[in-house]
């Protein structure tokens, strides 16, 4: 009975525990949690700078990368928001779908500032940077330190240059509209920590910074040791110093105090919105440019699979062959939707290579000439890769889970994906009677 009691136990901390297993990613850790739901607020109202992956619980080289992104949040608190959105959870699809992510992990960083749409100047919108650097915390540390903006204005009597001010015209600068904060600093340059501070308060307080070598404004302040802040308050012009531990958390309460009320700086831009696609278990004939446009290149995300397929329809043994290829198409279709869902789409298509469109489509892109062959196509990045192995259900679908998983090399291409169908019509047209 004891031991029976032991295996009910046992089973019940595996089922109680195995979410925790599967999250690669603690509520209550370094990595912030993304979802649809927080998306606009944490990523895109923001003044902070963003990293965030792109993941899927299932995949391997996420889980290897877990740990190093982990320590990298660790390191970067209080100067750049490390995030994370599982793109297997179908209510996250609409995000995944919208930022084009064909692969995990995927890690894109949101800068500090929306810039104006180039579509439409009146909407603002952040435009995210890929990382494509190694998976380890320094170096995704090194690149988020290097894309943090700053806002500190340069202060200087003594070697003044074209961005620097003068201690005159910095405390006369935007006079009883905003409070000042000045940092005095026996350091070259300045600081992370600093700089992710004039972006967080950005507009909100203006943050100045004297380096030691000003010996007649260090004098006049009378400042004793480095570093040195206060704050000036735009009303009184009284000033208060800091007294605590220099740290993120410390000075963001001490500047607070000082500092403007937030606003929502991009509260009008317009949510991404992407029409989820129906499943549809077909695999597509691309036997015009009219459908090939509309089904693939038109479309904002996703990936397209080519297939080449030699099919003559006077033969029996030949509608056979196209039939028993198609079957194969349709199961690996079917296999990856079940375990991708929308998070990723897929489109299938399939080209018969006997024609003319698909001949030039085949030297386009240099395929073999030996079929069936397949190729992965991402028209939004211009980049296609093609598949090498055998023409069964588990090489194709290794193939396209292994490009999802962000595997093998792309190639990139720059001419336009076009059949020539029409061209080939009106050829015809001329020489007939």
């Amino acid at each position: 009975m004891m031991w029976y009691s032991l295996r009910i136990a046992s089973f019940l901390v595996l089922f109680v525990s195995l979410p925790c297993i599967l999250a690669l990613y603690d509520r209550n850790g370094p990595v912030i949690l993304i979802t649809e739901k927080n998306f606009r607020e944490e990523i895109l109202l923001t003044e902070q700078v963003v990293l965030l992956e792109f993941f899927a619980p299932w995949c391997g080289h996420c889980k290897n990368l877990a740990p190093e992104y982990k320590k990298a949040a660790e390191n970067l608190k209080g100067l750049v928001k490390v995030a994370a959105i599982d793109c297997d959870d179908q209510s996250n699809r609409n995000v995944c779908s919208t930022y084009e992510v064909q692969g995990f992990p995927t890690i894109k960083l949101f800068p500090s500032q929306a810039v104006p749409d180039k579509k439409n100047s009146s909407t603002f919108l952040k435009k995210p940077k890929d990382y494509n650097g190694a998976r380890t915390a320094k170096a995704i540390v090194d690149f988020a330190l290097s894309e943090i903006p700053s806002f500190v204005q340069p202060i200087s009597n003594k070697n003044p240059t074209k961005k620097s001010l003068t201690i005159e015209e910095f405390l006369s600068k935007d006079n009883k509209t905003i409070s000042k904060v000045i940092l005095f600093t026996n350091k070259e340059r300045t600081t992370y920590l600093y700089k992710a501070l004039s972006v967080e308060f950005h507009n909100r307080l203006l943050l100045g910074e004297v380096r030691q070598q000003e010996s007649r404004i260090i004098e006049k302040f009378n400042i004793k040791k480095f570093p040195t802040l206060f704050a000036i308050n735009k009303q009184t012009d009284e000033i208060t110093e800091f007294t605590e531990k220099y740290n993120h958390e410390n000075l963001v309460k001490f500047l607070n105090k000082f500092a403007l009320p937030k606003k929502s700086s991009y509260a009008k831009e317009p949510e991404p919105e992407i029409e989820i696609e129906p499943y549809n278990p077909e695999i597509i004939d691309a036997n015009s440019q009219t459908t090939l446009d509309k089904e693939c290149l038109s479309k904002q995300t996703g990936l397209c699979i080519f297939t080449f397929l030699p099919l003559e329809t006077e033969f029996e043994e030949s509608i056979k062959e196209h039939e028993s290829n198609i079957k194969i198409l349709k199961m690996v279709k079917d296999k990856l939707h079940k375990e991708l869902g929308n998070s990723i789409y897929l489109r299938f298509f399939w080209f018969n290579s006997l024609e003319n469109g698909s001949k030039k489509l085949i030297k386009d892109f240099k395929l073999a000439d030996v079929f069936p062959a397949l190729m992965i196509l991402n028209p939004n990045r211009k980049v296609y890769r093609p598949y090498l192995g055998p023409f069964d259900e588990e090489g194709i679908e290794n193939f396209l889970k292994g490009v999802v998983k962000g595997k093998g090399k792309s190639f990139e291409y720059s001419f336009n994906v076009t059949l020539n169908d029409d061209d080939e019509k009106k050829k015809h047209t001329r020489d007939e009677l």
